[in-house]
C-alpha cells in the first residue's frame, strides 16, 4: 500500500491527544522525507477505520472570512477517553474540548 508509512506516522502522532488537520499536514512534511499532499492526507484521514473526526476548529481569514479545520483522533484515544462512546458513531468535542457522545 502507497500509503501505509503514512498512516502509521499519523497514528503515532494522534496517540497523544486530537489534532487538526493543517498540524497533521505540518507534521507529515517535517517528518517524512517527501511530506504528503493535502489530497493524500484528506483521503487517508477519511478511509482510516482507525482514524476518526471528532470536532471542528474554526479558522478565521482575513480576505476568505471563516472556515471550518476538521479535528481528527484514534479510535483507540476516543475510547480511552469517552467511556460512551461507541465504534461506528461520530465522536465530536463541545466548545469546553471534552469528548460527547452525539
Amino acid at each position: 500500500m502507497k500509503t501505509t508509512r503514512i498512516r502509521q506516522n499519523i497514528k503515532k502522532f494522534l496517540n497523544e491527544r486530537p489534532r487538526n488537520t493543517t498540524e497533521i499536514f505540518d507534521h507529515l512534511n517535517k517528518t517524512l522525507r517527501h511530506g504528503t499532499t493535502t489530497q493524500q492526507l484528506g483521503n487517508v484521514l477519511a478511509k482510516d477505520k482507525d482514524i476518526v473526526k471528532v470536532g471542528y476548529i474554526k479558522r478565521s481569514g482575513i480576505i476568505s472570512g471563516g472556515y471550518d479545520i476538521c479535528e481528527w483522533a484514534t479510535k483507540e484515544w476516543v475510547s480511552n477517553n469517552c467511556q460512551a462512546w461507541e465504534q461506528g458513531e461520530p465522536a465530536l468535542t463541545d466548545s469546553s474540548g471534552k469528548i460527547r457522545k452525539n
